[in-house]
């Protein structure tokens, strides 16, 4: 690696209480790091923010936006210990610039986040309001557990606020009328980046368009992400899970239909499309490896494919109620309740939207969202569960315990996905990767509470009602044509015309047989009261397969030689089990 003079480096002086964040591990997913640099451009009131992550061999990473760039001095300030001690923190500016969007960042440690997948990057800003520019250059050393340990342990022993570290270099360039805004590059990408998003063995666009090339258009990776092939992202490459991190965390509006684009269906309640005016309106985009993103949320999303377009609102919203207990609050609240049709289905999916608003703690919280269901599971499971937003801005991802909900609710808990949007509160129960929230914060309590009522009093109880009748009706029609498929193979192997294998119950004849072939009326009878067949029919999932092998045997044992039945009570229970 070139070095440059070594009287134009300078130490990087960090805040002492972020030291312990520094290493790589500050942030779970390399999507978590790049995020930050998103909510920089944001925040400084960008258009746009284009990221190329050097596919397929990654070994360049660039960032640019055109937001209102960094002043050299605040540059310098941020190097000489305002990482970490950022402006934004004090502020009591809620909302900022001409699109009135609301502040993202807080702690001012977006600029850290790079450390994670590279040892040193150059920085280019234009700030058009002094009309300066500067060209730098920062690098972070990679921090053991140990280096981060001995640095938190000389700080607190010296009382010192601030701990050098790194080594930064500034130097200012020509301002370019008209230039605004910040790019970065790197080419020291480091080698566990570089390993892992290079590991393209299960690209989406390789796995189901059977080519290399990087996505054309945003429909083409939602596809991917959303086919019914694919159970999780897991099992994609970490390039697609680094993609729907990074769209999933970004304050972009949700995807619509325009020829190469699906929807989602949750953009059919009032309430989702006001957020959606709402978004548009704060007009910034993000474009990664030259694809314009979209919040990459896909609902309905199950094996069979279903699509938005075959989901329709049905009638008006129902308002129910359930209860909210918080420690010694309670409170009824309210939600509206919308029913989803399905073409072609006797599925009915349920979307609810919620909203809530109060002083917790003697500071003033207001969130709202909605839950969708889809009474089967949603694939991938990536969508199943709660997202909290703060500012439109996601904290981690999907969350599938639902804010720790105590009760055991089987597989429903996989048909649920919701995404619930703060605009107040929560700011002081968020950690500092943005990651996930402190769990014994009070607003944070006053959410989960929230949440687990409207679970437990409305969601989980729809579904059962939902689910049940359901299931029953298709668990009859699979019995029917079972017995079908059975009485046809009786007709082939035996020449005996059945019709229909009936359970009856209510004789006590001692001589009477557990089963009767009644050759007139096509019917095989089985007495359920009989001892042979006592236990038999414990579940009734297994009652049909129970009622066919009880027939089998029965018509089996009715040839006349041993070698006959053998054969034909086998040929018959081949046919029940295939």
């Amino acid at each position: 690696m070139s070095q440059a003079p070594s009287e134009r480096w300078k130490p990087v002086r960090l805040a002492a209480k972020v030291i312990g964040h520094v290493s790589q591990g500050m942030y779970r997913t390399p999507a978590g790091a790049i995020k930050e640099l998103v909510s920089n451009a944001y925040d400084a009131g960008a258009t746009y923010i284009k990221i190329h992550t050097g596919f397929p061999t990654f070994g360049e990473f660039t960032c640019e936006d055109d937001g209102s760039g960094i002043h050299p001095n605040e540059f310098t300030r941020l190097m000489m210990g305002g990482i970490g001690d950022s402006k934004k923190q004090s502020s009591r500016e809620s909302r900022v610039g001409r699109f009135d969007r609301p502040i993202i960042g807080r702690l001012g440690v977006g600029l850290l986040s790079l450390a994670q997948i590279c040892s040193e990057f150059k920085i280019v800003s234009y700030h058009k309001a002094s009309r300066k520019a500067f060209a730098a250059s920062i690098r972070f050393p990679a921090y053991t557990r140990k280096d981060v340990d001995s640095a938190i342990k000389k700080a607190a022993k010296s009382g010192e606020k601030f701990i050098e570290t790194g080594q930064y270099s500034l130097k200012p360039i020509k301002y370019v009328e008209g230039q605004t805004g910040v790019t970065i590059t790197t080419t020291f990408v480091r080698e566990a980046f570089r390993k892992t998003m290079g590991n393209l063995a299960h690209f989406g666009n390789l796995r189901f368009n059977k080519t290399n090339r990087s996505y054309a258009h945003f429909g083409e990776f939602l596809d991917s992400i959303s086919n019914p092939e694919l159970s999780a992202l897991f099992f994609l490459s970490p390039y697609d899970q680094f993609l729907f991190g990074l769209g999933l965390a970004a304050p972009l509006p949700y995807p619509e239909t325009d020829g190469q684009t699906r929807s989602t269906c949750v953009l059919s309640v009032p309430g989702v499309v006001k957020l959606q005016k709402t978004l548009k309106s704060y007009n910034f985009s993000l474009e990664v490896d030259n694809v314009s993103f979209r919040r990459p949320v896909v609902l309905p999303s199950n094996k069979l494919g279903t699509r938005t377009d075959q989901c329709e609102l049905s009638g008006s919203p129902v308002s129910e109620t359930f209860k909210l207990v918080d420690g010694p609050h309670e409170s009824e609240q309210k939600v509206l309740k919308y029913v989803v049709k399905v073409d072609n289905s006797d599925e009915k999916y349920q979307l609810l939207w919620l909203s809530y608003e109060a002083r917790v703690n003697g500071y003033p919280m207001k969130f709202s969202g909605y839950v969708f269901n889809q009474t089967t599971r949603l694939f991938p499971k990536e969508y199943q569960g709660i997202l909290v937003r703060l500012r439109n801005i996601a904290i981690g991802q999907y969350d599938p315990n639902f804010l720790v909900y105590p009760q055991a609710e089987g597989p429903r808990f996989s048909m649920v996905s919701s995404e619930i949007f703060v605009e107040e509160g929560l700011d002081d129960s968020l950690k500092v990767d943005r990651d996930g929230f402190n769990t014994l914060d009070p607003q944070y309590i006053r959410l989960q509470a929230y949440i687990h009522g409207l679970l437990h009093d409305i969601v989980f109880p729809s579904i059962w009602e939902e689910e049940k009748p359901r299931n029953e009706r298709r668990r009859a029609a699979r019995r029917r044509s079972n017995m079908k498929r059975f009485a046809k193979n009786v007709s082939r192997i035996t020449k005996t015309k059945i019709k229909k294998v009936k359970v009856v119950s209510g004789s006590t004849a001692e001589d009477e047989n557990v089963a009767e072939v009644d050759t007139r009326s096509g019917t095989v009878f089985i007495n359920s009261d009989k001892a042979e067949s006592s236990g038999v029919f414990g579940r009734k999932k297994f009652n049909g397969i129970a009622q066919q092998v009880i027939a089998a045997f029965e018509i089996a044992v009715c040839e006349p030689t041993v070698e006959k039945r053998r054969e034909v009570f086998y040929q018959l229970l081949r046919g029940v089990f295939e």
